[in-house]
């Protein structure tokens, strides 16, 4: 017992010292940049390149702020109300087309052929699941490369995996890559706030289906999402 309580700890201390990293720093910048916006002495350029980090700083805390209410959210959830069925084929084609300007600035295409499958499940927690996916697929992928998406169906569950090009997980990295907050990165120099994964699970988790690093090597990364079939 007091082995299992130290480890609660610990991760107590590592969701409030994750957290305040991640709104600290933001609004240092915000600060620092408004600071240097009261010169008088700026150009043009010079004055919009500041305002420009401004916005995206405030993005950046918008975004967090809406990751946490909405984990929030999900963990104080037993059970998934509103479900429909759909067809996910269209669903997840809906969540690319979503995604457009992300993954067209990069040059990306996507190789997505899969006959149309339905699910029972609420169709807009689940597009959280492909949007935060998706997103991180797109972020890690290079330039002029391509996202595979395979589904398959099978008696009792669905599966959806999605691959990209990107850079090797580790093994410590998978083992943490749920976790709140957590980031593979430990500058905390990368796009995001390690939300998105933790988030994902949680909602797979309430549709009573599982999600994993199928595959992570020099070719790429692979995520499986398997949910019941209605």
């Amino acid at each position: 017992m007091a082995e299992e309580l130290g480890s609660l700890e610990m991760l107590r201390s590592d969701f409030i010292n994750n957290f305040s990293h991640e709104f600290k720093t933001p609004i240092v910048s915000l600060r620092g940049y408004a600071k240097v916006l009261k010169r008088k002495n700026l150009s043009d350029e010079e004055r919009n390149e500041y305002l420009d980090i401004i916005i995206n700083e405030s993005e950046r805390l918008a975004e967090l702020s809406t990751n946490v209410l909405q984990l929030s959210k999900i963990e104080s959830q037993a059970i998934i109300t509103e479900k429909t069925t759909f067809n996910l084929t269209e669903h997840i084609r809906t969540v690319i087309v979503l995604l457009e300007p992300k993954w067209s600035a990069k040059n990306i295409s996507f190789q997505f052929d899969s006959s149309e499958l339905m699910v029972t499940a609420n169709e807009d927690m689940l597009s959280q699941v492909w949007i935060n996916l998706l997103d991180n697929a797109i972020k890690y992928s290079t330039s002029n490369s391509e996202i595979t998406i395979d589904m398959n169906s099978k008696i009792q569950h669905v599966s959806i995996s999605i691959h990209n090009n990107g850079p090797e997980i580790d093994a410590y990295q998978q083992k943490h890559i749920f976790d709140k907050f957590y980031q593979g990165d430990p500058s905390h120099a990368s796009p995001g706030n390690g939300l998105g994964l933790s988030i994902a699970q949680k909602i797979v988790i309430l549709h009573g289906g599982t999600i994993r690093v199928a595959s992570s090597d020099d070719t790429g990364t692979t995520f499986e999402v398997i949910l019941p079939s209605p």
